[in-house]
């Protein structure tokens, strides 16, 4: 999973570099586990005594101590997180002391908190953008998914606040069995509040440090998920660029590269220019992940990431998906191969069903197409 959201050509450029020479140019570092609400689906919120049984949260201090070393690392992208990272008794400081070391900051954070105050701060020290998400399009939405009653008209507010101060804001969705039929009503808000809103149909069955596991009922089925993301894409793209996607992806499927299968390695960012911290100051090659882990706070921060290198240029994954038709349609990864089927070079069956039925909607599409109908019927 890509750390950084939406880089501009030069933030891609300075990637693409780091990731030839492995340096570690974008990372995130999760402050604490603690959040106000309780998401069915999350996999990083723990209870304050569930924190305290797994440690303590590190100081201002020693974060900061971490981000100079970061530096002289070369890292430039820096998310911070959580749990929700408002929450954070030091925030201000850690926010203040990094971004005067020269780290480009994003923040994400479920934006219940913000009020006049946290968005003047932000007004005058902007964040390269806060992310927010929204669980759902009222607080019946909140109440069901997130037991967190009144959370929807307070993340509009934090939205509004921020943008009164001229922050960049970036809304996300994830989209539940709970939520489901909010997905228009969520696109809509894009036109409303000024801002983007893209919305996640894929929900990874992570557990993280949480004793709980996961809850199957959190998520869509395959099908539904593929279904609510082409037409999410549908409603993003508009009638220009959508039919030049559904052309090409259909394109792409019927012509699939052809050669020997073989071992492949990890193509995201993850563990070649991109890792992430979490609130124990275990370095991890993305949020997903539990192993490899190595702890900053004990090796510091170079020799961590040495070994994070390492470990993840060990990681392979299955041949077959490298080949497969629907390849640019899935969503598979390493960690997803991890999680859905237990091995990293195993086949994630969810996500053979997510990109088949993909595919199927997008030919469907395409036969609209031909067929002289407006492709915007359902």
């Amino acid at each position: 999973m890509e750390l950084l959201d939406n880089p501009t050509t030069l933030e891609r450029m300075l990637l693409d570099r780091a990731k030839r020479v492995r340096t570690p140019a974008n990372g995130s570092i999760e402050l604490l586990p603690l959040c106000n609400m309780n998401c069915d689906m999350c996999y990083v919120r723990l209870s304050r005594r569930e924190m305290e049984a797994q440690g303590r949260l590190r100081t201002a201090e020693e974060w900061l101590e971490v981000g100079r070393q970061m530096k002289e690392a070369g890292v430039l992208f820096l998310l911070l997180t959580g749990g929700e990272p408002f929450l954070y008794p030091e925030f201000r400081k850690v926010y203040l002391g990094l971004r005067q070391m020269g780290m480009i900051l994003t923040i994400n954070t479920n934006g219940t908190l913000i009020d006049e105050d946290l968005a003047a701060f932000f007004g005058k020290y902007k964040p390269r953008r806060v992310n927010i998400t929204l669980y759902g399009a009222d607080d019946g939405a909140y109440e069901r998914l997130c037991h967190y009653p009144g959370g929807y008209a307070k993340t509009l507010r934090g939205i509004r606040l921020l943008r009164e101060q001229e922050v960049d804001v970036k809304v996300g969705g994830s989209l539940t069995p709970a939520n489901q039929k909010d997905l228009d009503r969520l696109l809509d808000l894009e036109q409303e509040l000024g801002v983007p809103v893209r919305v996640d149909t894929y929900m990874l069955p992570a557990v993280r440090e949480r004793s709980l596991p996961y809850d199957p009922q959190s998520r869509l089925e395959p099908e539904a998920a593929a279904a609510a993301r082409i037409h999410a894409l549908k409603r993003e793209m508009g009638p220009e660029l959508f039919p030049q996607y559904v052309l090409q992806a259909v394109e792409q499927a019927d012509r699939p590269e052809q050669g020997k299968e073989a071992p492949v390695q990890m193509a995201c960012m993850a563990g070649q220019c991109s890792f992430t911290i979490n609130w124990q100051g275990e370095m991890r090659p993305c949020v997903i992940l539990n192993k490899p882990a190595f702890s900053v706070f004990e090796l510091g921060f170079e020799e961590a990431w040495k070994r994070i290198v390492e470990e993840t240029g060990k990681i392979r994954l299955n041949s077959k998906c490298s080949v497969c038709r629907a390849r640019h349609l899935c969503r598979t990864c390493a960690a997803s191969a991890l999680l859905e089927a237990g091995s990293f070079e195993a086949v994630p069956e969810y996500m053979c069903r997510y990109a088949e039925e993909s595919l199927r909607l997008l030919r469907k599409e395409r036969e609209r197409m031909e067929n002289g109908r407006d492709i915007s019927d359902r």
